[in-house]
Parts: structure tokens; C-alpha cells; sequence
């Protein structure tokens, strides 16, 4: 299979304002990827997205995540269209916020899947990094309510209960016999050899609805009879930047 993203990830960078950091929406058919980092300014194109024309799948991809308040917004959306949702590369913060939207929720199918990360903890202030106490409850309720009541109390406290705005739970691919879920404090070096062990994986912590993996040819539309037999494209790769 293609590479999926990493083409479209490099041209981007001439495309994405220095200045905005906003995250980039690419529409093909019914499916949106969403790229970068998240700003407050996001909800309104991808709820103009929606207006435009149906969506049935979101790509979140290499996301360090952002403005928490737009996430929500955003999960939101996602939530009540019955949207199913999807990672590759990073997908931390307020991007897996928006990623426990969806209703159905899978890594995609490509040659670095095992490095895929899904990363979760306390909200926090983007300026002084200092951590949101009175956000934890909300976002804890919001995490088990997406998890349909799965994600694990003790996941969720370490979640939860951080000191430093980059501490981290994550969550890797699960594979049989191997470590997937890891407690990474700021600093921690190599990551994740570096962190904390924790027992269970992602789709026993209802993060994942699916080990199947999701082979992004089947986000192509129909081919026309004279497309018949030609190799799929790329969904992302032919998507039109919006």
C-alpha cells in the first residue's frame, strides 16, 4: 500500500499559515482527514464541512493536539452524525478527544501502524501548562461515556492526576505478548522504554472498537465502469484542501 499521509504531510507545510497553526481539513467524497494542531478557530470549518455535504469517516492524523474547547466541539459534531473515526501517526490531547467521538474507531492499515499513538491527560492551560482541575471531572465523564464505561479507573487516574502538562498515558497498537500501554512523565527518555508499564490495551480500555485495521481503499468512492480494474487511489493523497 501507499504511503498514507506522509506525502501529504510535506506538501503541507507550505500550505498551513506559520502564523494560524490551524489545523488542516482535506475533504474526499464523505470523508474528512483532519491534520495538525487544533485552534479555536476550527470548529467553524469543520461544522461548515458538514453542512456542505455528508461525512461518514474522520482521519485524524499527526496531531499534538490543541484547544480543548474547539475538541469538544468538534467531538461533538462527530457524535451526533454518527461519524466513525480513524488515526495514523500521533493523535494526542484534544485530538483524541475528538477521536473518542466516533463511532466506530480504528488505526489504519500502513507499514508504521505499530508506532501509532493515542495519548491522553488533564486538561491544562495552553499558556501556563499549569493543569485545569476543575476540567478533569468533565473530561474524566467524557472518557468513560465513549468508552461505553471501559476505560479502567486506574487508567483514568493516572490520566488525570498529572503534574506536568506533558505527562502522558498512551496507548500503542495492541499485539499479543506485547507492552501497548505506557505512563510517560515529562522527560521520561527513551519513549516509551522510559515509561511506566500498565497493564491492559486499547481496545479492552474501549479506545479502539476494533483491531481490524482500516485499509484506507475502502474510503475511496465507487469507480465509474471506466475505472473499473485500476489500482484504488489514495483517499488522502487525491484529497482537495479546504
Amino acid at each position: 500500500m501507499r504511503q498514507i499521509l506522509s506525502l501529504v504531510a510535506a506538501s503541507l507545510i507550505s500550505l498551513i499559515p506559520a502564523a494560524s497553526q490551524a489545523m488542516t481539513i482535506l475533504r474526499l467524497d464523505t470523508n474528512l482527514i483532519l491534520y495538525g494542531p487544533v485552534v479555536r478557530e476550527d470548529l467553524a470549518p469543520f461544522r461548515q464541512e458538514l453542512s456542505r455535504a455528508p461525512v461518514k469517516h474522520v482521519v485524524l492524523a499527526e496531531s499534538r493536539g490543541g484547544d480543548l474547547t474547539a475538541a469538544y466541539g468538534i467531538a461533538d459534531l462527530i457524535r451526533k452524525n454518527n461519524i466513525n473515526t480513524s488515526v495514523k501517526g500521533f493523535c494526542v490531547s484534544s485530538c483524541a478527544v475528538m477521536f473518542m467521538a466516533g463511532t466506530e474507531r480504528q488505526i489504519i492499515e500502513e507499514k508504521n501502524y505499530k508506532k501509532t499513538i493515542l495519548g491522553f491527560h488533564a486538561p491544562h492551560n495552553k499558556e501556563t501548562k499549569e493543569v485545569s482541575v476543575d476540567g478533569v471531572p468533565k473530561l474524566r465523564n467524557y472518557l468513560l461515556k465513549t468508552s461505553g464505561g471501559k476505560f479502567p479507573p486506574e487508567l483514568l487516574d493516572k490520566a488525570m492526576n498529572i503534574r506536568d502538562a506533558s505527562d502522558m498515558l498512551i496507548f500503542y497498537y495492541p499485539e499479543e505478548g506485547k507492552q501497548s500501554v505506557w505512563f510517560c512523565p515529562a522527560g521520561a527518555k527513551p519513549r516509551p522504554k522510559g515509561c511506566e508499564k500498565l497493564e491492559g490495551d486499547a481496545l479492552s480500555a474501549g479506545v479502539l472498537t476494533t483491531l481490524d485495521r482500516l485499509n484506507v481503499a475502502t474510503l475511496d468512492p465507487k469507480p465509474s465502469k471506466t475505472e473499473e480494474g485500476k489500482e484504488p487511489e489514495d483517499p488522502v493523497n487525491s484529497a482537495s484542501e479546504k
